[in-house]
């Protein structure tokens, strides 16, 4: 018997199993291209993630940041019985005195705070049940005209008028020519904001014909001791003040029984301000005044602004 017998060639192009051939140069060309645009674009994709993530943390923080400051504000000017700035426009002078801006915004402390518990009111200096029954020639006792480093008119000048520390409102006029009195009494729009040693400029102790301490007395004593208690002038305005020191909003704040108008402390409320306005709206009829209050905060890459309307010795 014959066998069969078959070769198997192993030459030419198309014969037989042909051998892995590798990646030629312009595939391996193309697949680092498009490798190369992925990892960009994921690169892109994640960079933008964590731009978008840092502007709403940024965002929340300033958010938090303005809300606090603002309800210190409100709370402020909510708690007293006087706003003391910004004044009213005078149509004596150029400049505006009730739109601030870089604001500033000071009103007497809460008559009801009494932060160490001892039955008296923080703003009762004499610790005598009353509020702010004795002010003086300089009405917060700070040995400034108006407000310690505040312009208070918005003329541009800080504490340098020639009245010295009676001038109380920064007018440079009369001293002590608006007395406490619920009068305009020097023309300038503003009520009762320079009284003088005789408070309520009646030219006798306490007020005139009035036994004012209830000793059986009727206008004993000097007629600067407008509470007839036999002291002078010791109880001034304590007021609470926030005003921008460059980017800062600072709060200002009489400390535990100071000694005298200069014994506050200050603390920051909230940085990179970028606006602070402060306007005191028309009061309407039988109404406190009306405050506008504005704060914005910026950063890197956000910013927030909050405003909000008070009313002066309003609900809380």
């Amino acid at each position: 018997m014959g066998h069969d017998e078959r070769s198997i060639s192993t030459q030419g192009p198309n014969r037989g199993i042909a051998s892995s051939a590798g990646f030629s140069l312009v595939e391996m060309l193309l697949a680092v291209s498009i490798s190369a645009i992925l990892i960009i674009t994921l690169a892109n994709v994640v960079a933008n993630t964590l731009a978008v993530k840092d502007e709403s943390r940024q965002q929340n923080a300033l958010t938090r940041e303005a809300r606090f400051a603002m309800s210190r504000m409100v709370r402020a000017v909510r708690g007293t019985n006087r706003l003391v700035l910004p004044l009213v426009d005078n149509v004596a002078t150029l400049q505006s005195e009730s739109f601030r801006d870089p604001g500033v915004l000071a009103v007497t402390l809460d008559p009801s705070l009494d932060r160490d518990l001892d039955g008296f009111a923080d703003a009762d200096n004499d610790r005598d049940g009353a509020i702010d029954e004795d002010v003086g020639e300089d009405a917060n006792e700070d040995g400034k005209p108006g407000i310690e480093g505040i312009d208070d008119n918005n003329d541009g000048i800080i504490d340098n008028t020639p009245g010295g520390d009676r001038d109380d409102d920064e007018d440079g006029l009369v001293n002590d020519e608006d007395p406490i009195d619920g009068i305009d009494n020097d023309g300038d729009g503003s009520i009762d904001e320079d009284p003088g040693p005789d408070m309520n400029g009646d030219l006798s102790p306490g007020v005139a014909g009035v036994d004012d301490d209830g000793d059986g007395f009727t206008d004993e004593g000097s007629i600067g001791d407008d509470d007839e208690d036999g002291s002078i002038d010791e109880d001034w305005l304590d007021t609470v003040v926030y005003f921008l020191s460059g980017t800062d909003l600072i709060e200002r704040h009489p400390n535990l029984d100071p000694a005298d108008g200069t014994d506050y402390t200050e603390r920051t409320l909230a940085k990179n301000v970028s606006t602070f306005r402060v306007e005191r709206l028309s009061r309407g009829i039988n109404r406190n005044d009306l405050i506008e209050l504005t704060l914005g905060l910026s950063a890197e890459r956000t910013s927030v602004q909050v405003k909000q309307r008070v009313r002066v010795g309003g609900p809380r």
